[in-house]
């Protein structure tokens, strides 16, 4: 598997932080995270969610006869080391437990990231050339390339929202394949709620030089509710 697909790095990402995703998958994971930022901002997002979430648990002492009556029922009183053992077991599951509780408070209180809004770019063939998908209230963009055609060198496609009574405002470079993910600054959100279209510009590498498009408006695409 590569490390493609914005919502399976998302739900790995949580499984790391929990602690459950184990043996290779974990080592495989941590060499992404090592490797590609995206991955490494998921890994601290989900980490320091969790973490703020079990702040919040408050730890409870239990009363003082309960190792005795363990100890007594398991026939431990006499035997130190299976009472160390049985210590060991304990404290695993208290911690089992402590996870446990923060996974089912995160979500518990986790919004709901579904997409609102979609565009899909096509060319006049009709075949797609990227799908778009965005996410609201995560503030986040996410871009899937499909066949795109060929572009000079030393060119970039770029990605504009075209807000009703207003400049278009930049939505960054697009992607030559796979998908890419991106946080969504303020104006972009902005312009993107006030958008009914997105459109695409061919632009020096790196894009527009100065905020605007300066290259051939190549596609245009209604931005529209997700069915």
């Amino acid at each position: 598997m590569k490390p493609d697909n914005p919502e399976v790095i998302d739900r790995l990402a949580s499984e790391y932080a929990l602690g459950t995703l184990r043996g290779p998958a974990r080592r495989r994971f941590e060499r992404w995270r090592a490797d590609i930022p995206f991955v490494d901002q998921r890994c601290r997002f989900w980490e320091e969610r969790l973490m703020h979430l079990a702040k919040g648990l408050t730890p409870v002492q239990p009363p003082t006869h309960v190792w005795p009556a363990i100890q007594r029922r398991l026939n431990l009183t006499t035997r130190p080391s299976a009472l160390r053992r049985i210590r060991s077991f304990a404290l695993a599951a208290s911690v089992v437990l402590v996870v446990g509780l923060t996974a089912l408070l995160y979500w518990h209180n986790l919004p709901s990231d579904r997409a609102t809004a979609v565009a899909s770019i096509s060319a006049k063939s009709g075949d797609h050339v990227w799908e778009l998908q965005v996410f609201g209230n995560a503030n986040r963009l996410v871009v899937r390339a499909a066949k795109l055609p060929a572009r000079s060198p030393g060119s970039d496609y770029e990605l504009w929202a075209l807000p009703k009574g207003a400049a278009p405002v930049s939505l960054g470079i697009l992607p030559a394949a796979g998908a890419s993910s991106r946080t969504l600054t303020v104006i972009q959100k902005q312009a993107l709620a006030l958008s009914s279209q997105v459109a695409v510009s061919i632009e020096p590498l790196g894009g527009s030089p100065t905020g605007q498009p300066t290259g051939t408006i190549v596609y245009v695409a209604p931005l529209r509710a997700p069915s």
